[in-house]
Order: C-alpha cells, then structure tokens, then sequence
C-alpha cells in the first residue's frame, strides 16, 4: 500500500490524492492502483481527493 507523510505524520488516501491534484498529478497515477495494492477503498479515497481539489480549482476560476 501506498503511504505518505507530511510533517512527520501519516496522511490519508483522501489527502494524498487533494495534494496530488495540487501538484499537477494526473488522476491515472493514482498510486493505490497497482497489482501488489489490495485496498480497493483506497484507490477510490484516493480519487474522491483528487476529484474534489479538481472541483475547487473550477469554482475559483
């Protein structure tokens, strides 16, 4: 599985793919989508942060 840390401190899948977005990350480089990742709910946490950075970035344009 995938993991990452901001400040020391572990962030969500959620918050992994909000900060993916920002970075200009494409939503196909969702890193819970691999063979070796067994956590379904993860990819989608993953996406629904992705997708709701994108959705924000679009109200403030």
């Amino acid at each position: 599985m995938a993991t990452a840390e901001l400040h020391g401190q572990k962030i969500t899948p959620f918050e992994q793919g909000y900060a993916a977005f920002l970075r200009g990350i494409s939503q196909k480089e969702n890193p819970f989508d691999t063979e070796n990742d067994t956590s379904p709910a993860s990819k989608r946490r993953w996406a629904d942060g992705w997708n709701k950075a994108q959705r924000e970035a679009g109200r403030k344009a």
